[in-house]
């Protein structure tokens, strides 16, 4: 009894993994110290065949590699065997060893670059370490942002409130790009939404940051129609419950923003069309979304409530929750934005554009509909009750055939009983 009383809460509880300090070898004789400064402007490159040999007096039961652009496929050769990753386009990937190793080493197949790289004891990987999950099936809430950063400072309450603290599936989808212009931005956001709570990696289109200051302009800039595409095949991808964009007027009238938060709008109108844009209908089907809100719309408004306490967010508010988020990136701090919800751009301040299942009677975005876990869990206790009802209604067959069986027992017993009788008489 005193066994079980001391020892199992310590199986209950999961240690915190540490940061290690494992010996580094490069077979191309290049810096270790740039890939492990803790810094996105620097790095180590490697070349098609190159290696990196990484032993430790503690077992190590975890990688995680913030690379400089998203990877080719590569290997990690530990304890015998030898494991391909790369495979899911994560720009911060995460590896875990379940059995961990006092030795491993990375090939590369093609040139690639480390910004950082860290490993760790067995536990739970530290709360900054980014363990992700990839894009959704189907998403309960499907977030177009234009730029890195517009998530947060505008629709950054979605993030927080429905994917931090309510756990949904909450996928963001970026129009512009900035790998080829700015790349410590796609580290700032991925930083971000991390920050916010969301678990499912990003998608993003391949669109350059371009900036005007009126739609027209920016149509000049980008092709529409390919803008509208992208939208549509994410909303046929991704089958969410909701969507939500930004301001139709480009909050403070950035020309992009425009562009994106038109392209979603008339693309939720579509994307139940197989004529528009076949090519993504053919991949994913169609869908008509459900609930569409734009940011700072006048129409069906609702104001979300970003002042509660969060629980599974450290108690912070949502407001602060974006605060933290929006720091993350750095590079932007020299801009005059900020998060709040008693300014003029407001992260709170939503109205509903289109609704397939009616109008809010509050400021809640999952109003009328139910979500896929929810729908999930319905389908699961339906499905047990279904086979518990034909569980015991084949009981209860068996019991009338057991029944029925024991009264023509009886018959059969009566028979013999009867002739003998009748043999006793004769005689």
């Amino acid at each position: 009894f005193c066994i079980m009383v001391f020892y199992s809460p310590v199986r209950a509880e999961e240690t915190s993994a540490a940061e290690l300090t494992p010996d580094i070898t490069l077979s191309n004789q290049g810096s270790v110290s740039r890939m492990t400064d803790g810094s996105y402007n620097t790095k180590t490159s490697f070349s098609a065949g190159d290696t990196i040999h990484v032993t430790s007096s503690e077992k190590m039961y975890s990688l995680y590699i913030k690379w400089d652009l998203i990877p080719d496929e590569w290997t990690l050769t530990y304890n015998g065997k030898t494991e391909t990753f790369g495979t899911n386009g994560f720009l911060h990937e995460y590896i875990d060893i379940p059995e961990g190793t006092s030795e491993m080493t990375i090939t590369f197949a093609s040139g690639e670059a480390i910004c950082d790289m860290h490993v760790y004891s067995q536990g739970q990987a530290p709360a900054d370490v980014q363990t992700w999950k990839t894009p959704c099936d189907k998403a309960d809430i499907l977030v177009f942002a234009t730029h890195a950063d517009d998530e947060i400072l505008f629709l950054g309450g979605v993030l927080a409130t429905y994917g931090g603290e309510q756990n949904l599936a909450v996928q963001v989808a970026y129009m512009c790009e900035f790998s080829s212009s700015a790349k410590i931005r796609e580290h700032e956001k991925l930083d971000g939404l991390w920050e916010s709570g969301i678990k499912h990696y990003p998608v993003c289109g391949d669109f350059p940051d371009l900036y005007s200051q009126t739609l027209e302009a920016a149509k000049k800039q980008y092709v529409y129609d390919d803008v509208k595409s992208y939208a549509t095949s994410c909303i046929r991808r991704f089958k969410p419950l909701v969507v939500v964009t930004q301001d139709l007027n480009g909050e403070y009238g950035h020309g992009g923003h425009m562009l994106f938060s038109h392209a979603v709008a008339e693309s939720v109108e579509t994307s139940n069309d197989s004529s528009v844009f076949p090519e993504s209908a053919s991949n994913y089907g169609t869908w008509d979304v459900p609930k569409t809100y734009l940011h700072l719309y006048t129409e069906n408004k609702i104001t979300m409530n970003l002042r509660l306490p969060l629980s599974r967010m450290g108690n912070r508010t949502s407001i602060e929750v974006q605060t933290a988020a929006y720091k993350k990136h750095v590079s932007q701090q020299w801009c005059w934005f900020y998060v709040s919800d008693d300014y003029e751009y407001s992260c709170a301040d939503f109205g509903l554009y289109r609704s397939t299942v009616g109008t809010d009677t509050g400021n809640d975005m999952l109003e009328n509909v139910t979500t896929y876990e929810e729908k999930k869990r319905i389908e699961e206790e339906s499905k047990a009750a279904e086979e518990s009802s034909k569980q015991e209604e084949s009981l209860k067959t068996a019991e009338k055939e057991e029944i029925r069986e024991q009264k023509a027992a009886k018959k059969r017993s009566i028979v013999p009983v009867i002739i003998i009788a009748v043999l006793v008489v004769v005689l």
